[in-house]
């Protein structure tokens, strides 16, 4: 480091960042304070900014409200229609026109709707509209749950990423040293052109790899930007994840209650039947109660007369023949079924074979950490010695590059292996049904569907009565095909024990 020259001018003056900031304190105005972002405020950002995650919650919305639509198909209907016509009228006797008329006409009219009785159609279109509604809640939970596997997914990149820029900078100028090294020992004549010209080829290759790392360092940026809706700044180093269960079982029977998919696969299989109610209902009588009243005028010759009339009615349809057509669509909505609740036991078995993959992923990865901590030590210190040695005469340039380029594939192997030991370990948390907001960020309250107020029903008191009378009618049987269960009773599955939580951020089960 070069002394100050005290005789330069200026030289006992302070530099103008202090000047600046004393200002601003003797001021009393705010200063720049380095907090690293934490990785609960990146999953808080985007929990309550992602587009994605917005999207899943207006649908959910949307599926309420389609319940409410399914609540009002039980109370009546009221239809309102007015018009101001005009009529012409004239009328001849052997060709001699006798009366002629013309003028104005206001016309309104009030009619009233309410179906009595389904046989259980509009109880099977309620039954529907809920098991989406429910459908929709699983679909949201899933949704917030990869946003946040994604989110520490990305997290974990931008560290790692940046790790092995500095682990590329710090080979390259590793190489700087030993292309000096060897200069110097080319013009004393104990080194010759070719290690040289080797010495260089690596340079060349570390230049290569550390561009590499750079622009793998931005696409990691470029993904956080998408989620958070921001670029990462300083990124506080991995935080510690919740436990994991002691056995796979316990971990398996979590995410049969837990995971967001079997809760799907649960609500869309009961759409699915309701769907059949929905489809027999359609095949049965429909009754239903309905009123006219209106008002107009029945003469042109008088104008001021007009007429008022009102109309009760009580009808019965029955859908007698359809050429198949309501009979086909019964069995279809059974077929729908039988595929809806196969679907339900390969999101079981899918679940399953998740958290199985993860579980042994991430005991592979706790087992593989340590030997690739003792490759680097290993490494490192082979450097050290080959440098000497060669130094001494005993090896050559060609050896100490390729023990170098050993040291720089062990610390990335490393850093690769920390940051994908603590996505296991998220990914299994994803799995199992356990990620949540406020586990990393516990000022983010969750999102809550029940918070959203629909409109207030306002049909009259024959709307529940109806609902009443309709819902013992509903027929959801079907001969669904056998679901061929799968047992998970092979053996191993052993999880390793975990590395420090210090340096993995993860905690052990």
């Amino acid at each position: 480091m070069r002394a100050t020259d005290p005789r330069r001018p200026g030289a006992d003056r302070p530099p103008l960042a202090l000047l600046i900031a004393a200002c601003a304190i003797a001021l009393g105005l705010p200063t720049a304070t380095a907090r690293a972002e934490t990785l609960g405020d990146a999953i808080a950002a985007a929990y309550d900014n992602n587009p994605g995650a917005q999207a899943a919650r207006a649908s959910t919305r949307a599926a309420q409200e389609r319940v409410e639509q399914s609540r009002a198909a039980f109370g009546p209907t009221l239809t309102g229609e007015a018009g101001y016509v005009y009529s012409w009228q004239r009328s001849r006797y052997r060709g001699v026109t006798v009366q002629q008329a013309g003028s104005f006409t206001p016309q309104a009219s009030l009619s009233v709707d309410q179906p009595l009785f389904t046989f259980g159609r509009l109880a099977s279109q309620r039954r529907f509209a809920q098991a989406g509604y429910g459908a929709s809640i699983a679909q949201l939970h899933a949704a917030e749950q990869d946003l946040m596997a994604n989110v520490i997914i990305t997290y974990a990149a931008v560290l790692r990423d940046r790790k092995l820029v500095g682990i590329a900078q710090e080979n390259l100028s590793l190489l700087n040293e030993q292309l000096d090294q060897t200069s110097a020992r080319y013009s004393s004549r104990y080194a010759t052109e070719t290690d040289l010209q080797q010495t260089r080829n690596r340079i060349f290759s570390g230049q290569a790899q550390l561009e590499l790392a750079q622009g793998n360092l931005e696409a990691s940026r470029n993904t956080f930007r998408n989620l958070t809706g921001h670029y990462p700044d300083d990124l506080a180093p991995l935080p510690q994840l919740p436990p994991l269960p002691v056995t796979i079982a316990d971990a398996q029977d979590i995410g049969a209650q837990s995971s967001p998919l079997v809760e799907q696969a649960r609500f869309e299989l009961a759409a699915a039947r309701a769907r059949i109610g929905q489809a027999k209902g359609n095949a049965r009588p429909y009754v239903s109660a309905s009123g006219t009243v209106g008002m107009t005028r029945p003469d042109l010759q008088f104008e001021d007369l007009h007429q008022l009339s009102a109309q009760a009615r009580v009808g019965v349809t029955v859908p007698f023949f359809s050429a198949g057509l309501l009979s086909a669509r019964i069995r279809e909505a059974q077929q729908d079924a039988d595929a809806a609740s196969q679907r339900a036991e390969q999101t079981s078995r899918d679940v399953r074979e998740n958290i199985a993959s993860f579980w042994d992923q991430l005991a592979a990865a706790r087992r593989a950490l340590p030997a690739y901590a003792r490759a680097v030590a290993a490494a490192q210190s082979a450097l050290d010695g080959a440098r000497e040695q060669q130094l001494a005469g005993q090896l050559t340039s060609l050896d100490v590059l390729d023990t170098a380029r050993d040291l720089l594939v062990s610390r990335q192997a490393q850093a690769q292996s920390e940051a994908q030991l603590f996505v296991q370990h998220a990914l299994l948390l994803g799995a199992m049904g356990q990620l949540r907001a406020d586990a990393f960020a516990p000022g983010t309250p969750a999102y809550d569907p029940g918070g959203y107020g629909p409109g207030p029903f306002t049909g009259l008191p024959s709307g529940p009565l109806v609902r009443l009378i309709d819902a013992p009618f509903v027929d959801q049987r079907f001969k669904a095909t056998p679901v061929a269960i799968e047992h998970d009773d092979e053996a191993g599955h052993v999880m390793a024990p975990a590395p420090a939580a210090a340096q993995t951020g993860v905690a052990a089960p």
